[in-house]
């Protein structure tokens, strides 16, 4: 890719950027199922902080323990510069109002991402930990599998569990210290049920401006969403050595503070189960965050 990016070029490059993920699709094809992947598709933020090799991007995908116990050593301030540095590449002659930008993981460094990010705006999604751990136990497993034939599902989910309860109390105490109107909560199944409502609010609360353009323009993505997703899928977390009473006992705190007791079940798919392997869907208690004033500086 050219820096600083220019119209030169830019269908091949997208064709060669389809091309890779058609790849990773076939590599990963259940994957699909999981998480939409394409070249003019959004994608989750995480993947500008991968060159710098402090990213949880590389646990996720590989079991290498002693590299997971050196990365939650690390401070990862160097990670979100290079981030920011990457969002001014992708800025750069394009107006922009804000960034949105989403990943789980910024949960985990809070200090360090408002280091770099000091008017950073924040929305937290909240889904019962039951179902949560479920999924992202399942994205694991996936995607280790796609590179490693000896891929332990009961450990990706005892992994899961320790990581994301320890990173939602940490991120919990430190959300705490920002002004109130800096947060946004919104509930997984209002996402689900009204997307549209769910955006609103958002915007609602951060006082925005929602035009009727933009709106439309997100009817047009979550329309498009809902056509390429070639079905449900069902995840438990039986299949991965846990259940309800260990998962609500680890997250207690967070069920407590924001009522997420009750949870789904095992899901349903009207997709092919080819394998032991779940499929899944999303993370939960992910944390969008949002630059508020303007473009990124230089």
């Amino acid at each position: 890719m050219p820096s600083p990016p220019t119209r030169t070029g830019e269908k091949r490059r997208i064709h060669r950027a389809r091309q890779s993920c058609n790849f990773f699709n076939w590599l990963a094809p259940t994957f699909r199922y999981v998480h939409a992947v394409g070249a003019e598709l959004p994608q989750e933020c995480i993947g500008l902080m991968t060159p710098t090799f402090l990213s949880d991007q590389f646990d996720t995908m590989y079991y290498v323990p002693s590299y997971r116990a050196w990365f939650f050593r690390q401070d990862l301030r160097p990670a979100y510069q290079y981030h920011y540095r990457f969002l001014q590449h992708l800025q750069f002659r394009r107006a922009a109002h804000r960034w949105i930008l989403k990943a789980p993981t910024h949960m985990f460094a809070i200090p360090a991402l408002l280091s770099v990010y000091p008017d950073a705006l924040f929305v937290q999604t909240h889904r019962t930990p039951v179902d949560a751990m479920a999924s992202v136990s399942s994205l694991v497993t996936i995607l280790r599998s796609a590179f490693s034939n000896a891929v332990d599902p009961f450990i990706a989910c005892r992994e899961a569990i320790h990581y994301w309860s320890e990173t939602l109390e940490k991120f919990l105490h430190e959300r705490d210290q920002l002004p109130n109107n800096r947060i946004c909560d919104v509930d997984y199944h209002e996402i689900s049920r009204d997307p549209i409502a769910a955006v609103r609010r958002i915007y609602d609360r951060f006082g925005w401006s929602l035009s009727r353009e933009a709106e439309q323009r997100m009817r047009v993505v979550v329309t498009s969403h809902a056509q390429r997703q070639p079905g449900n899928h069902r995840y438990h977390l039986s299949d991965f050595g846990s259940s309800a009473v260990e998962v609500l006992g680890a997250f207690e705190a967070y069920c407590k503070r924001f009522g997420l007791f009750s949870f789904d079940g095992e899901k349903d798919s009207s997709a092919p189960r080819n394998s032991s392997l779940s499929q899944v869907q999303r993370r939960s208690g992910f944390v969008s965050f949002t630059r508020n004033n303007g473009e990124v500086a230089g």
